[in-house]
C-alpha cells in the first residue's frame, strides 16, 4: 500500500492561482481574437453505449474568420441550422421546431470552453481549492480544482448550483470545467497555431461526446460565404436565453399537485432538481440530468417536470427558447414496515458526539503520525497533536520539519499559521482527521438517507451530490457512513476517501485510530493516532498563534 501514495493538497486561490486559471482557459479557446481563423469540424455521439438510443447524434462545422465573422452548422437527427454572423448582422437559417441544448452548449464547448471568463474568476476568489498529485504509470500528475456554490431557487424553496474548473498545473491545461449553461471535459489537446485545443470534448446528461476530425486553417472560401446575402430570405431566429427559476416560473401554467411514490429507502422530504430547456411554444423539450435528495423519486420527478407547460417567452418581441433550473420540492411517506431515517443534521452531529473525543465534553489531548508522500517522492511521516479544552479553547496542528498547519481559538478569536511548502498537505491532514461538515453551512434538502452495507456492517450513509445508477459517486458529491450507534466508518468528499478502523473507546466515544485516505482507489494517507489521554488546564496564552488571526469564511469546518 505504502508504494501507492498519491499526494494531496487543499489551498486557498491566490493571485497567481487565478492568473493560472486565466492562463489555462485562453490557452485552450480559440473563439479570441489573437486566433489564426480556422476551419472546424466535429461528430457527436453518445458517450457511453447505454444512451445509444437517446438520439444525441450530430456534427459541428465552423468556418471562422474573427470573433465576430464566422459561420456555423449544426446538425441532429431533427434539428439542422446555418448561422452567419458579420459584425452586428446574425443571421439564421433553421429547421426543427427547437434547437437541442446539448448540441448548443457542445457547439460551443468546442470553441468556447468558459464562455464568462470574468464571472468564473470572480466565483472562483471565494471557490473551496484543492490541489491533488497523483503518481500514475506514465509518472506524476497534478490537479487543482476550484469549486463554489451560487445559491439559487426561489425565495420559497431555496436551491444551489455547483460550479467549478479543474485544470494539470503542470500543462496550463483544462480537465473540465462546470456552471450553469456550460461545462465540459476536455482530452486529447493538440497543438493549433500557439494554441493548445482538446479534440475530445465530452458534454451533458446523458453525456455526449464531440470528437474534432478537421482543425485546419481556414484558407480560402467562396465569395460571400462569411457575409450576410441581402437578397436572402429573412433570417429565422432560435435563440436561447439562460433565466434564473423565479423568470421561469412566471410563465408557468398552474398544475396540480404532484402524487408522490412511496419511498422505500432515503429521506422522505426534499427538492428534485433539473435543468431544462423549453421550447417557443412553452413545452420542456429537454432535461440536462436529475438530482434529489433521494434518486428513488426521480423518475417521479422527471414525468412532473416534463409536464410542466408554460406561456412562451418573448424578448423583444420574438418568441425564445429558455434554459433554466426548475426544482419541485416532494414530500411522501414510507411503505407500511420500512425504515424512517433522522434527518441529515441529526446523523451528522450524533456522529460527531460519538465519533471524535470532544464528544465526550472532557480536555484531551490526541496524538497522531501520518504517513504521506512527499514531492522528492519518498513516504515521510509527520506528527499530529490536538490540545482541546472545551469549544472555544482548543489548538491543533500537524507538521513535518519546517512545514506545519496550525489552527486554534481562545475564546472569540480565532488563528491559523500555514508556513513551508508542504503545508497545504499538513491542513488536509486536519480536515480528514474531521471530515464531518458544520451544521450552518448546507441545507438538509441537499441531503438524502439510505441504508447501505460497508466491509460487511450494516450502515446509514448520508449523501448529497450525483451518484450514477450503477453507484460511482461523481467527485463532487460527499458522503458519509455511520454506523448504527452513528459512528463515523467512511466518507468520501472532493473525490478524496477516508477509510477509519481500528476504533477505540475513550469516554463513552469511539475513536478511529486509523483513517486511510484514498485518491482513485490508491492509498494517499495513512494517519494512525498514537495517544488519547485526558489533560489538564493549560494557559490561554498557549491557543493563542500572534500575527496569525484568522476569521473563518465559507467553510464546512466545524471548528
Amino acid at each position: 500500500m505504502i508504494l501507492a501514495f498519491v499526494t494531496l493538497q487543499s489551498l486557498g486561490l491566490h493571485a497567481d492561482q487565478a492568473s493560472q486559471v486565466k492562463k489555462a482557459i485562453e490557452r485552450s479557446t480559440l473563439n479570441q481574437p489573437s486566433t489564426k481563423p480556422f476551419h472546424l469540424k466535429a461528430t457527436i455521439a453518445p458517450s457511453f453505449e447505454r444512451d445509444k438510443d437517446a438520439g444525441r447524434t450530430g456534427e459541428v462545422e465552423i468556418w471562422w474568420s474573427a470573433p465576430d465573422k464566422w459561420r456555423r452548422e449544426v446538425r441532429s437527427p431533427e434539428f439542422h441550422q446555418i448561422e452567419i454572423v458579420n459584425g452586428a448582422e446574425d443571421w439564421q437559417e433553421n429547421e426543427g421546431d427547437y434547437f437541442p441544448e446539448w448540441l448548443r452548449e457542445t457547439s460551443i464547448e468546442l470553441v468556447n470552453p468558459v464562455p464568462n471568463v470574468e464571472d468564473v474568476l470572480r466565483h472562483a476568489k471565494d471557490a473551496e481549492v484543492h490541489q491533488f498529485h497523483v503518481q500514475t504509470k506514465k509518472g506524476p500528475m497534478s490537479q487543482i480544482n476550484l469549486d463554489w456554490i451560487t445559491e439559487t431557487g426561489t425565495p420559497e424553496v431555496k436551491n444551489i448550483q455547483r460550479s467549478g474548473v479543474a485544470l494539470n498545473p503542470d500543462t496550463d491545461l483544462l480537465l473540465y470545467t462546470n456552471g450553469f449553461g456550460w461545462g465540459a471535459e476536455f482530452k486529447d489537446y493538440q497543438k493549433f497555431h500557439g494554441l493548445m485545443v482538446s479534440r475530445t470534448v465530452s458534454h451533458g446528461t446523458p453525456e455526449v461526446t464531440a470528437k474534432v476530425v478537421v482543425l485546419e486553417d481556414l484558407g480560402r472560401v467562396p465569395p460571400g460565404f462569411l457575409d450576410v446575402d441581402p437578397k436572402a430570405e429573412g433570417s429565422k431566429p432560435m435563440r436561447t436565453e439562460l433565466i434564473n427559476e423565479v423568470a421561469l416560473r412566471r410563465n408557468l401554467h398552474p398544475t396540480g399537485p404532484i402524487v408522490w411514490p412511496p419511498l422505500q429507502d432515503g429521506v422522505l422530504e426534499g427538492n428534485v432538481t433539473s435543468w431544462i430547456l423549453v421550447d417557443q411554444s412553452g413545452a420542456v423539450r429537454e432535461m440536462d440530468g436529475i438530482v434529489s435528495e433521494n434518486s428513488a423519486i426521480n423518475d417521479a420527478g422527471r414525468q412532473a417536470i416534463m409536464g410542466m407547460r408554460f406561456e412562451p417567452f418573448v424578448v423583444n418581441g420574438m418568441p425564445v427558447q429558455v434554459y433554466s433550473q426548475i426544482t419541485a420540492p416532494f414530500k411522501t411517506t414510507r411503505p407500511a414496515g420500512r425504515e424512517n431515517f433522522d434527518s441529515a443534521r441529526n446523523y451528522f452531529a450524533r456522529g460527531r458526539k460519538v465519533s471524535f473525543p470532544s464528544g465526550a465534553g472532557k480536555p484531551y489531548v490526541v496524538k497522531a503520525e501520518f504517513q504521506f508522500r512527499g514531492k522528492d517522492g519518498k513516504v515521510e511521516t509527520g506528527h499530529y497533536e490536538d490540545t482541546w479544552l472545551r469549544d472555544e479553547r482548543w489548538i491543533r496542528r500537524a507538521e513535518f520539519e519546517k512545514s506545519h498547519c496550525v489552527r486554534s481559538r481562545n475564546g472569540e478569536e480565532r488563528f491559523r499559521s500555514v508556513d513551508g511548502d508542504q503545508a497545504a498537505v499538513f491542513c488536509l491532514v486536519l480536515k480528514m482527521i474531521e471530515p464531518i461538515p458544520a451544521l450552518d453551512t448546507f441545507y438538509e434538502s441537499d441531503w438524502r438517507v439510505k441504508r447501505d452495507t460497508l466491509n460487511g456492517i450494516s450502515a446509514v450513509r448520508v449523501l448529497t451530490g450525483y451518484e450514477s445508477p450503477a453507484g460511482k459517486l461523481d467527485p463532487t458529491a460527499r458522503s458519509y457512513w455511520f454506523d448504527d450507534s452513528g459512528v463515523l466508518l467512511k466518507t468520501h468528499t472532493n473525490g478524496i476517501e477516508t477509510l477509519r478502523s481500528e476504533f477505540q473507546e475513550f469516554n463513552g466515544t469511539r475513536i478511529a485510530r486509523r483513517i486511510d485516505v484514498l485518491k482513485d482507489g490508491q492509498l494517499a494517507m495513512r494517519i494512525n493516532i498514537t495517544d488519547v489521554s485526558l489533560s489538564g488546564e493549560l494557559p490561554a496564552k498557549a491557543f493563542e498563534l500572534k500575527g496569525h488571526e484568522w476569521q473563518r469564511a465559507f467553510t464546512d469546518e466545524a471548528r
